[in-house]
Formats: structure tokens, C-alpha cells, sequence
């Protein structure tokens, strides 16, 4: 039935399709999702390579490279303070703070 005109798209023309939804079967090679299990309490000693990682993360790209550039720094303020004194140690300290601060 060939419809023509403006009548063609009125309502009483129209047939009413209801769809449903039905999901498709399970597929049995698929496995099914398995919650993941509860993360196990950290070790004092994780949490404090995690806590390093947070805090020097930005230093360098490895955490061990980071504790190591921290460590040499430490030892050449050691070495400042025991040449020239604590007070230029102080200054030497503020002054790698900022330019480790600038690099971020």
C-alpha cells in the first residue's frame, strides 16, 4: 500500500513497534568478572618508600635515582658544614631547595 501526500506521515498511518531488550546468552569460554581481592596492609618500610616516591617523584624518574641525588646532596652539605661552617651549609641548603623547587 503506497501512501502519497501529507497523509503519509500522520499518525493513524504509523504502525506502533515495541522492542525489548533481551540479553544474549553467556558465553562459557568467557570467564565471568572476579572482584579483585582486598589489598594487603603495607609494610612500615612500603610506606615509607611510598611516602619517598610521593614526595621526591618529581626529582628524577626513578625513585632510586631520586634517593640517591637526595643522599649525594645531603653528603655535599655535610661536607660544606665541615669546611665552612653551619651557617653557610644553611644558605647552601636553601639555595638547592629553590633550584630543585624551580626545576618542578
Amino acid at each position: 500500500m503506497a501512501v502519497k501526500g501529507p497523509e503519509s506521515t500522520s499518525a493513524e498511518h504509523r504502525r506502533a513497534v515495541h522492542l525489548t531488550y533481551v540479553p544474549p546468552p553467556a558465553d562459557p569460554m568467557i570467564p565471568s568478572p572476579r572482584s579483585e581481592p582486598a589489598p594487603a596492609r603495607l609494610s612500615a618500610g612500603e610506606k615509607f618508600m611510598l611516602a619517598a616516591e610521593r614526595v621526591l617523584g618529581g626529582w628524577a624518574p626513578t625513585l632510586r635515582r631520586a634517593l640517591m641525588m637526595l643522599g649525594i646532596a645531603i653528603c655535599g652539605l655535610v661536607v660544606v658544614a665541615l669546611t665552612a661552617g653551619i651557617a653557610i651549609a644553611g644558605v647552601v641548603a636553601v639555595v638547592l631547595a629553590g633550584v630543585a623547587h624551580s626545576q618542578r
